[in-house]
């Protein structure tokens, strides 16, 4: 046969049906029975393993119960107790206590026994002494029990005093055991709670107790325990190693009473915080540390008694902003624009490499001053004058530390903004310390200078421009500020002292001794003069910055730094309130006044055989609107001395402002303003010449008043030489004592 007559064949057998045989009814019957009978077997075979394995559970259950639930128990049971170390203490300079951790014992109930193997009456006396004991009610420790009925550890009671500890163990109550914990308590409440932070349990939080955690938190002991057939075995214990204790700069007396008359400021102005820092500018020990709002650590969680009914009616969100808000240090953890406080330290720069000469320096303030097509306003809107370095800083002056500031080049005036540490931490040993917002040099054109020049468009913590300004108090020399002192392990042994750490000299001492000069100028003569304190020379800097963008002259941060004494400063001091509502009594440099009041006689100021100096302090009056005939006879009578700028009869300002108090002796600026058109005339020095000749000297353009005999010199005059007049304007002399 051919291939193609096979494929023929193949092509027709593909094309073929193909049939497919039928199985006969009879045999699919027969295999779903088979089927069926195999699956009733299997299911039979399942269902008696299934009873014989429940059967023995049973049997386990009846017979040996006890025995299982104790191994259980056992493996349960077989766990370490942590015994938690005292941490350690923090005390102030002089060893009082500020934070201290006392043993305390948690109460541990055997709810199981206490059910089953404890007597009725006995299990009744039990539950009827732990309500006494606990406050709580006989119901609600039943119910606790029998929710824990299998258990044989249920915690009762926690942290529990040593006394009341002994007087339950001298109940006798079965079933009731103890397990050393320890308590942390702050004697003190509130007392710079800010710098103290608080411990939660865990771990510290905040300030101190945070910073130093690893020092203070100890290591903690244990208990090997295991519990067999129900009785509790002890087989090891390594004791916990109490914390080490820091011994702080702090001083409770300062504190207390730097606590004390801010929190009575606070309550007057009202502000939504405020601060207050008291330290020795030489070394960086802080002596005080007060932020406001506050908390007290032992009830960290609750401002209850700070907020009144004011806090159980907060949401949880805004209970968290509040406790945010109080827990947080502002002097380290808020940065603000620190406005004319800043000022000494720009002085500073530009006198340190030459580019300001205080002899030749002259500034003249009209109100207001152009940079870069902008007019940047004084806050004395008719201008200071013709002024000193001196006065510009004593004046708090804009327009006169602008021109200080256009002699230093700009990357001089930025290198020295970073010199001062003003964009580094202070390295403080606080937890959360914050650094400053400065604008990069790049960004930093004509207006921006002039503005920072003024301490505007930027921020920092009140602690970074405090240490800023001791480096230009204390010789020139940029000191790490410091709390703690040393620290004193649970031995009693000193393992870490600390020491002032400088960290660069910034200007030279020739330039800090004269700033430290001219500054004491500003509470004579200048903006500061409620900081004045009896008794003593006071230098310092006032400080107003307004908040916001545009500016709200509503929501200001009002400042004040202030040291003494003037020949080497000891003690320097900052105060700060940001947006008090109510700023007519005296701001910061009274709150600073106030304080120093209090506190500078424990300080060794002076020698062994050298009293403070007593100084008479007289009341500025208000003098505005009155002739400056008037004023001026007003003024003499206080003791104190005239200085007039501008020209005219009647007094439009005056420096300082009515209220403050000022030492005798000391200047008042009055400033002058006419209502007539006609040109004002310079009044000449007549003091020591004859009336006569007085009279040829003035002309016809002004007229002589003679008080004494008028063949006599003439003694004093009103207005002072210098005095711009009126034409036509009287001037009063006197020839006799």
């Amino acid at each position: 046969m051919t291939n193609k007559k096979k494929m023929g064949k193949f092509k027709k057998f593909k094309q073929s049906k193909i049939f497919r045989i039928k199985a006969k009814p009879e045999t699919t019957k027969i295999r779903r029975l088979r089927f069926r009978n195999r699956a009733v077997v299997m299911l039979l075979g399942y269902l008696t393993v299934l009873l014989l394995l429940i059967i023995k559970m049973l049997f386990i259950w009846i017979n040996d119960n006890q025995k299982y639930e104790l191994a259980v128990l056992d493996r349960l049971s077989k766990k370490d107790v942590i015994l938690d170390p005292l941490r350690g203490s923090i005390l102030d300079k002089n060893s009082k206590t500020l934070a201290v951790s006392q043993i305390a014992y948690d109460v541990i109930l055997d709810p199981k026994t206490l059910l089953e193997d404890v007597d009725e009456v006995e299990r009744n006396r039990i539950i009827t002494e732990l309500a006494k004991f606990s406050g709580q009610s006989e119901i609600a420790i039943i119910e606790m029990l029998n929710k824990s009925a299998n258990s044989r550890y249920k915690l009762f009671l926690k942290d529990i005093s040593i006394s009341d500890k002994d007087r339950l163990v001298a109940l006798k109550l079965k079933t009731v055991s103890y397990i050393q914990s320890a308590l942390r308590i702050y004697p003190k409440g509130d007392f710079a709670s800010a710098m103290i932070g608080f411990y939660n349990g865990v771990e510290g939080q905040y300030g101190l107790e945070q910073f130093y955690n690893p020092y203070l938190k100890g290591e903690p002991g244990r208990i090997f325990t295991n519990i067999t057939s129900g009785e509790l075995l002890t087989n090891k214990t390594i004791p916990a190693i109490n914390g080490s204790s820091l011994v702080l700069t702090i001083d409770e007396t300062i504190e207390q009473t730097v606590q004390a008359v801010m929190n009575d400021f606070v309550q007057k102005s009202d502000p939504v915080a405020a601060s207050a820092i008291i330290m020795n500018p030489n070394t960086g020990e802080i002596y005080a540390m007060y932020s406001y709002p506050s908390f007290n650590p032992n009830t960290y969680g609750n401002l209850s008694s700070q907020l009144g009914p004011e806090w159980n009616e907060m949401t949880p969100e805004q209970k968290s902003e509040e406790l945010y808000r109080a827990w947080r240090n502002y002097n380290i953890q808020n940065v603000y624009e620190p406005g004319s406080t800043f000022k000494p330290l720009m002085v500073a720069a530009a006198l340190d490499l030459g580019y300001l000469q205080p002899d030749e320096f002259r500034a003249n303030c009209t109100g207001s001053i152009n940079v870069a097509g902008t007019n940047v306003n004084c806050w004395y809107g008719p201008g200071h004058g013709i002024q000193t370095v001196e006065q510009v800083l004593a004046n708090s002056c804009n327009p006169g530390v602008i021109e200080i500031a256009n002699l230093v080049p700009n990357d001089i005036f930025y290198e020295y903004m970073l010199e001062f540490g003003l964009l580094e931490k202070t390295g403080i040993d606080l937890a959360g310390e914050r650094i400053g917002i400065i604008h990069d040099l790049e960004q930093f054109g004509p207006l921006e200078k002039a503005t920072a020049s003024m301490g505007q468009n930027f921020k920092l913590t009140p602690m970074q421009l405090l240490t800023g300004f001791n480096s230009v108090i204390n010789g020139g020399y940029l000191i790490e500020p410091y709390v703690v002192s040393h620290i004193i392990d649970s031995g009693g042994s000193i393992i870490y002292s600390k020491t002032p750490t400088v960290k660069r000299q910034v200007i030279s001492t020739e330039t800090s001794k004269l700033i430290t000069q001219d500054l004491e100028s500003v509470v004579t003569t200048g903006t500061g003069g409620f900081a004045a304190v009896p008794g003593y020379r006071i230098g310092g800097k006032t400080g107003t910055a307004e908040k916001g963008y545009p500016r709200d002259e509503k929501k200001s941060i009002l400042s004040f730094i202030g040291y003494t004494p003037i020949e080497k400063p000891k003690i320097v001091a900052m105060i700060l309130m940001d947006e008090p509502r109510n700023d007519e009594i005296g701001g910061t440099g009274l709150a600073f006044s106030t304080i120093m009041k209090e506190i500078l006689p424990s300080f060794e100021l002076f020698g062994d055989n050298q009293k403070p100096m007593q100084v008479n302090l007289v009341k500025v009056p208000d003098l505005r609107n009155m002739d400056i005939y008037n004023a001026i006879e007003l003024v003499n009578e206080l003791e104190l001395d005239v200085i007039t700028k501008g020209g005219g009869n009647i007094v439009a300002e005056q420096y300082p402002a009515a209220g403050i108090m000022l030492p005798i002796g000391a200047n008042i600026t009055l400033y002058l303003e006419t209502n007539k058109t006609q040109s004002l005339v310079n009044v000449p020095n007549l003091v020591g010449l004859f009336p006569a000749d007085a009279k040829k000297m003035l002309g016809t353009a002004l007229f002589l008043e003679i008080y004494g005999e008028s063949d006599l010199q003439i003694l004093n005059q009103i207005p002072p030489a210098g005095t711009l007049l009126d034409r036509n304007s009287k001037i009063i002399v006197n020839t006799s004592n």
